[in-house]
């Protein structure tokens, strides 16, 4: 008997219901998805729900990251804050 908690496998649909895309981009590797692990089952398709949950989780820390620099940019030398 293995000690390994048994890793939860979503298919393409869940995977784009989280991530906020279609089910074809998910399929296709694209927005970040090319990075996910893919079991193939036949014709069936799934993805382990902890690197989906990472991906989520990085994409979040990179959406922050980039409304920070929309907030504070410099001009000619000048650093400017605009209010979102």
């Amino acid at each position: 008997m293995s000690l390994m908690l048994a890793r939860r496998r979503i298919d393409a649909k869940e995977v784009a219901q989280l991530l906020g895309c279609s089910r074809k981009t998910v399929l296709n590797g694209k927005g970040g998805t090319s990075s996910l692990t893919r079991i193939h089952n036949g014709s069936q398709v799934r993805f382990l729900l902890e690197e989906v949950l990472q991906l989520m989780r990085k994409q979040e820390q990179n959406k922050n990251l980039s409304v920070r620099d929309l907030q504070s940019y410099e001009i000619n030398g000048q650093s400017h804050t605009s209010t979102l």
